[in-house]
């Protein structure tokens, strides 16, 4: 493979930078070759391995004229082709600080309200955002989508990109058009909810039991597995918004794992905007496995 980085030196934003890298590869196969992408690009060694206390490493100087990649496998190897491709985003945007003399080392929870801890959350949010442009460009994302919204179309994203199924989920909400939610859950219990901008607020947090009411907390309760089909919520089972109608779906592994994915008939009058700022807004991050 055969990659020019000087014709991405004048892109400084993740999506335009991974639809760059795209256009110099041309017509690909999945799953998007993320390695050899950055080995084309002057990673000259990637090591996979299970590690503790971090999700990726990048080793490099501050000119980038080479760069090592270290990422975990210990979250599967979903998880480890995301941190290559998210260490190759800060290997690639210039203008991202390194976080020590020879390097970056990304962790899952380092963020700091301090200006410096604020620049550095700037440049993980960047290089994920990166990372996912990169593996699952939305014009190859479009070929798995159905005519409506399905969780099943998540679960053949998973399998064609070789991403997690979350990752899959929040590329999907990303990607479509209508006002969509998705709800982690295990056990019945909330682990945390992402959203598109549309949809409205969902006054659930983490360690919440999920909705009695809801087809979610039935299935979690019978411990029923696999995909259900759409079933209209009763009114504000997910929201305080009750002109809002709720349909809901879930897939449930037999580990007690699941997802739900809403899907919100916003009618006129429901589309104004709400006051105050949603603390649940949608922020793409390193997928959870």
């Amino acid at each position: 493979m055969s990659l020019d980085r000087i014709d991405l030196l004048d892109v400084h934003q993740p999506g335009p930078l991974a639809r760059a890298v795209h256009a110099q590869l041309g017509e690909v196969v999945l799953p998007v070759p993320v390695t050899e992408i950055a080995r084309a690009l002057d990673i000259s060694e990637i090591r996979i391995h299970d590690l503790d206390g971090f999700e990726g490493m990048l080793l490099t100087d501050r000119r980038r004229s080479v760069g090592a990649i270290l990422a975990n496998n210990k979250n599967g190897r979903h998880r480890a082709r995301f941190t290559v491709a998210h260490e190759l985003g800060h290997f690639l945007m210039e203008h991202h600080v390194l976080s020590g003399e020879t390097g970056f080392q990304c962790c899952a929870n380092d963020m700091r309200e301090t200006r410096e801890g604020r620049r550095h959350q700037k440049q993980e949010t960047e290089a994920n955002q990166f990372a996912i442009d990169l593996l699952a460009p939305f014009p190859l994302v479009d070929g798995v989508l159905s005519t409506d919204p399905d969780l099943r179309d998540a679960q053949r994203m998973r399998d064609a990109f070789d991403l997690s199924l979350e990752a899959s989920v929040r590329r999907m909400i990303e990607r479509r058009p209508e006002p969509l939610a998705a709800v982690w859950s295990k056990d019945a219990q909330v682990r945390y909810t992402v959203s598109s901008d549309s949809f409205p607020y969902i006054p659930l947090k983490k360690g919440d039991r999920l909705p009695q009411t809801s087809q979610a907390f039935h299935v979690q309760a019978n411990n029923k597995t696999g995909f259900t089909e759409f079933w209209n919520a009763p009114t504000i089972t997910w929201t305080n918004r009750p002109e809002v109608e709720i349909f809901e779906q879930t897939r449930r592994a037999p580990s007690g794992f699941a997802v739900t994915l809403l899907w919100a008939d916003m009618t006129e009058d429901s589309d104004e905007d709400e006051d105050g700022d949603d603390p649940y807004h949608r922020e793409l991050d390193m997928p959870g496995f």
